[in-house]
């Protein structure tokens, strides 16, 4: 089974990579990895690109707004949340 995980992310410079590692290590990794940056003013975006996740950047508008996001933007039929 194919599937997305999304990461809704506000300042978590310090921590996103470290998320996006340890789904990459996974028995079963997810096909995509989406963080949604929800207008953090840190280099969340920036360090959750070099780890390998796609970022899709947005003013802020809360967790459930950027978990909306990802799902929207979602390739796969199923979707994990983080």
């Amino acid at each position: 089974m194919e599937l997305t995980a999304v990461i809704p992310a506000y300042h978590a410079a310090d921590h996103i990579a470290e998320a996006v590692a340890s789904l990459y290590a996974q028995s079963s990794p997810p096909r995509e990895i989406i963080v949604v940056d929800d207008g953090s003013t840190d280099e969340t975006a920036a360090v959750a690109e070099a780890a390998g996740a796609r970022v899709i950047r947005q003013s802020n508008g809360g967790p459930a707004s950027a978990r909306n996001t990802g799902i929207r933007a979602a390739t796969t039929e199923w979707v994990v949340l983080l």
